[in-house]
Order: structure tokens, then sequence, then C-alpha cells
């Protein structure tokens, strides 16, 4: 139940457009496919074909993310947030899905970092070691930040009923 200072908001929420939910649902394909796919020691980037193969998903993965980052924040807009909702919402969306870019980009950054290291004859192993804890503790914050953004998007149908989660979904039966 809700008290009198969060009431449960009509569905207002506007539809995210076409291109803004593709690039939602292709980036969760591709942290999904990152994740699947991760190596499981450095040492595996000894084989050219794989470091190459590594090279290129990351840098194309942070490229993807860029244009989703500019796409959201200037052309289709970053919440569906109803003004209405208290400013803890507001703030707690904010720092998800800032998290979630900061996740990203720390996991692709410290990914091409290693790559380049390993075939570097100037950087050491600390160098590579200290990139590794750095990319294995930003593999370990994404998913809680996707369970928060899922409990979230959850919130809002269950409990807000504002149209939110159906703004990226579409109309659920339920």
């Amino acid at each position: 139940m809700t008290s009198a200072s969060e009431p449960t908001l009509k569905a207002t929420a506007k539809p995210h457009g076409f291109v803004t939910r593709g690039i939602h649902w292709i980036s969760i394909l591709l942290i999904g496919y990152g994740y699947l796919k991760g190596l499981d020691n450095v040492d595996q980037l000894a084989d050219p074909a794989l470091w190459q193969f590594e090279v290129v998903f990351a840098s194309g993965m942070g490229l993807f993310f860029l244009f989703r980052l500019f796409w959201t924040q200037m052309v289709a807009g970053a919440t569906r947030l109803p003004q209405a909702a208290p400013k803890w919402e507001h703030a707690a969306s904010r720092t998800v899905h800032y998290g979630l870019y900061g996740s990203v980009f720390t996991i692709v950054g410290s990914g091409l970092a290693i790559a380049f290291a390993y075939r570097s004859a100037v950087l050491g192993d600390w160098f590579i070691n200290a990139t590794i804890a750095i990319h294995e503790a930003a593999l370990a914050v994404l998913p809680v930040l996707i369970a928060t953004h899922v409990a979230g998007a959850l919130w809002h149908k269950v409990i807000r009923r504002d149209g939110v989660l159906e703004s990226m979904t579409g109309k659920f039966p339920i």
C-alpha cells in the first residue's frame, strides 16, 4: 500500500519510441553475451584471433553505449517518470541509470586496457593486475544495478501503476 505522500499515480508515462526500445533491448543482449563469452584467464589473449575479437567487441560495445547515452540524453529523453513521482524516485532512477553507464564504460575501458597492456612491453603485471581488479569490480556491480533497475520497473508496474514499465515494453495483459 502507498501512503498519502506516495500516491498511486495514473498511467501517465509516455511510451519510448521504437529506436529507444531497440537500443534498450540490444543493450541487454550485448551485456548478456559479454558475460557469457567472457575470458576465464588473461593468458587467453595470447591467441591473436581472440585478442582481436575482444578488442573489436569491446570497442563496438563502447561505441554502442556512447550512442545510447547520446540518444537518450539529447534526442529521446532519458526518463519516463511522471513529474508527480517523488523526488527520491527521480534521484534513484538517475543514480541507477548513470551507474549502469558507468559500469559498462568501466568494463569496456578496463577490458581494452587489459588487452593492450597484455601486448605491451612497457606495462607490467602490476598494471594488468590493477586493471583486472577494476574490471572485476565493475563486472560485480553491473548485475546489482541491473537487478535494481528491474526492481524499479516492477515497482512502477505493481505499486505505482504509472505506465513507466510499459513505456519500454508495451502493454502487458495484467
